[in-house]
């Protein structure tokens, strides 16, 4: 019986462990064959892009996206980028009291960089809701809370337009005696330029309530303040004190456009200047400069049509004698 068994084992043709053997280096042999055309084809395959609905891949361009891509979290917080819909680039909502997007410059760096369109966008634009700032600005040490470098073509650095009764511009000095609004002109440009529309003031100051200065001016050669209006009944300077102090002060020497001397002839007893705009409400004031004895100013009479106006001594003068005149309204 044992040689019939070797017989039998024998004219099977296979050994005794039966296929094991076989089966194990064929499977061997395929997985070395696979791992050779996986190694290749990696080698050769153009970097990995993400798709519609497929994972975002770090360290690549992921292309190929139809809708934004976006991140929520279970409270109101929210990031989305690439929004073909809004063509929003990147947008960020923050909850509670958190900002919506925040940047961390570092060194020189800006925290936060904005370039506009090509066709006048904005670098930065800020909407405020309910009474909230539009855009803010905290500078640190000497550093300025908000600047605003103009382009070459003779653009404002800063502009604001206010809205209803509210300010374009509004400013707050600081509590060292700080001016709201500072100004520093170049070349022979002013410090501040206001333009009032209607019955709106140009430049408007509200100073502090014991000493403080609603608008200072300080010019080392040209004006401290110069005001100028376009119209006719329009005002280049008001001064007015609603609680009965004074309205005008001037501390050093006025000069008034307005005002000058005139020469009478020997021989003679009036004088006329001309060229003066005057109106039905002018006065004209005017005052011998010489001491003339049984001599003194008789008459100023205005000619509104003919813009002159004529004074009149007592008597015909013995010598060329000066007359002072002044026009007011």
């Amino acid at each position: 019986m044992t040689g019939n068994a070797n017989s039998k084992g024998k004219g099977n043709g296979r050994p005794a462990g039966g296929d094991r053997s076989p089966r194990r280096e064929l499977l061997a042999g395929a997985a070395a064959v696979l791992g050779v055309v996986t190694a290749e084809t990696l080698g050769h395959a153009a970097p990995a892009q993400a798709t519609q609905g497929s994972a975002v891949l770090l360290g690549l361009d992921n292309t190929g996206a139809t809708a934004r891509t976006a991140l929520f979290d279970t409270g109101a917080e929210s990031a989305v980028l690439a929004d073909p819909a809004t063509h929003i680039g990147v947008a960020g909502t923050g909850g509670g009291n958190g900002s919506g997007v925040q940047g961390t410059g570092a060194g020189s760096g800006s925290g936060v960089v904005g370039a506009g369109g090509a066709s006048g966008g904005a670098g930065v634009t800020g909407f405020g809701v309910g009474n909230g700032t539009g855009v803010i600005g905290n500078g640190d040490g000497f550093g300025s809370g908000v600047v605003g470098n103009a382009g070459a073509g003779n653009a404002h650095g800063v502009e604001g337009f206010g809205n209803g009764t509210g300010t374009g511009v509004a400013g707050n000095g600081g509590a060292n005696n700080g001016p709201g609004i500072f100004g520093s002109g170049k070349g022979n440009g002013p410090g501040v330029v206001g333009i009032g529309a209607g019955s709106g003031a140009g430049v408007e100051g509200v100073g502090g309530v014991s000493s403080g200065d609603g608008v200072l001016g300080s010019a080392s050669g040209g004006n401290g303040v110069h005001g100028r209006a376009a119209a006719a009944t329009g005002v280049g300077v008001l001064a007015e004190n609603t609680a009965g102090g004074t309205a005008l002060k001037a501390a050093g020497r006025v000069i008034f456009s307005k005002s000058g001397v005139l020469t009478v002839a020997a021989g003679s007893s009036k004088v006329t200047k001309t060229g003066v705009a005057l109106t039905a409400a002018s006065l004209v004031l005017a005052t011998l400069q010489q001491d003339v004895s049984g001599v003194w100013v008789r008459s100023a009479v205005p000619n509104v049509t003919a813009r002159s106006f004529t004074v009149h001594l007592s008597k015909a003068v013995s010598a060329r004698t000066k007359v002072a005149w002044f026009v007011v309204n």
